[in-house]
C-alpha cells in the first residue's frame, strides 16, 4: 500500500493495481476547511486504487471516511457529520468518454495536464455528499417562534379581494 500522492498519472502501468491510503488534513482540503466549523478537527481518511475495468476503462474506486463539524441548522450548536463514502468512477481519458460507458456511470475528469490530483477528487466526493441542512437527529430549535392569535392584521387575501371588488368598473364604452 502506498501513501496518497499529490498527483499521479493514471495511464502509467506502475499506477495500476496499486492501493493508495492515507489521511488528509485541513491543509490538503481547502474547500472543506472553509466550510467546516472553525476550531474543530477535520479528519478525512481515504483508501483507493486504479484498475482496468471490463471495457478496458480506467476505474478509480475506494472508500473515503471521516468526520466534519458543522453548525446544526435547528439549534445552532456544533454537530458532527461522520461519513463513509464508497466511490467507483471511470477516469475520462483525454480522447473523451470510453466506448460502452453509460450516462449512469460516475466520471472523474483529470486536470488539464492529464494527471489525477487525489486530494481534489476526495474533496469533491465529500462535498457532493455534504448534507444540505446539517442538524442533530434529536434537537429542538434555538428559539420557538412566538405567534399570537390575530397578530399580523388582516388576511392579505381578504385585502386583495376588497381591492378587486372596489376597483374601477369594467365595461365597454
Amino acid at each position: 500500500m502506498s501513501r496518497i500522492p499529490v498527483s499521479l498519472d493514471p495511464w502509467q502501468p506502475r499506477a495500476r493495481h496499486l492501493e493508495f491510503e492515507g489521511d488528509l488534513g485541513p491543509e490538503d482540503l481547502p474547500r472543506l476547511r472553509a466550510d467546516a466549523l472553525p476550531g474543530h478537527p477535520l479528519q478525512v481518511h481515504a483508501q483507493f486504487r486504479l484498475e482496468r475495468g471490463s471495457l478496458d476503462e480506467m476505474r478509480l474506486s475506494g472508500t473515503i471516511t471521516g468526520e466534519l463539524w458543522q453548525t446544526c441548522q435547528r439549534c445552532l450548536q456544533p454537530v458532527i457529520w461522520e461519513f463513509r463514502l464508497e466511490a467507483d468512477a471511470v477516469l475520462l481519458p483525454p480522447e473523451g468518454t470510453p466506448a460502452g460507458m453509460s450516462e449512469g456511470d460516475d466520471f472523474v475528469e483529470l486536470e488539464a495536464d492529464g494527471l489525477l490530483r487525489p486530494a481534489v477528487w476526495i474533496e469533491e466526493e465529500v462535498l457532493l455528499a455534504w448534507p444540505l441542512v446539517p442538524r442533530h437527529a434529536d434537537c429542538k430549535p434555538a428559539a420557538e417562534p412566538e405567534f399570537e392569535e390575530g397578530e399580523g392584521g388582516e388576511n392579505p387575501f381578504a385585502v386583495l379581494e376588497q381591492l378587486k371588488q372596489s376597483g374601477p368598473e369594467r365595461g365597454g364604452s
